[in-house]
């Protein structure tokens, strides 16, 4: 059975930057498999890579800065190896953490929206909120596709 983890971090009293964890409840919500662990977090920690040791894919949800707002991306993330401090983890070093520590590796994406607004607040921009559905259904078409073909 394929194993799936979502991460959704960032900070949901700074408005957009608490898009993943709105994404990961919301897919939590709709996809309510024993195979699938959701966590939400402030920020990527050595941690996480526990969690990876057991996954066969992972989705990295959080808000981008750089781009047009509500803005939707999906990139594949490859492990990087080299020096990880604890406070600047990515989810290219957790991936070589993970690598390193259990002999895991996970197929693992970036799932983001360009956020509009990061001030205080804990709203989402109406930009954000109405895009959220598009990334929430990207995720979880990948995911559903991942478990019907199990890998192996």
């Amino acid at each position: 059975m394929t194993q799936v983890l979502i991460v959704g971090y960032g900070n949901p009293l700074r408005c957009d930057d608490g898009l993943g964890w709105s994404a990961a409840e919301a897919l939590s919500r709709s996809l309510p498999f024993p195979e699938i662990e959701v966590v939400v977090c402030h920020q990527l920690t050595p941690e996480l890579a526990d969690s990876l040791r057991s996954a066969d894919i992972a989705f990295f949800i959080d808000a981008a800065h750089d781009g047009q707002p509500g803005e939707l991306s999906c990139e594949g993330v490859t492990l990087q190896l080299g020096i990880i401090r604890s406070h600047q983890m990515s989810p290219a070093h957790l991936l070589a953490l993970a690598q390193q520590l259990y002999g895991a590796t996970p197929r693992a994406f970036t799932v983001s929206l360009c956020g509009e607004c990061f001030d205080h607040g804990a709203t989402l921009s109406s930009t954000v909120e109405t895009a959220l559905p598009k990334l929430t259904a990207l995720v979880e078409g990948l995911i559903r596709q991942t478990i019907a073909q199990p890998c192996c």
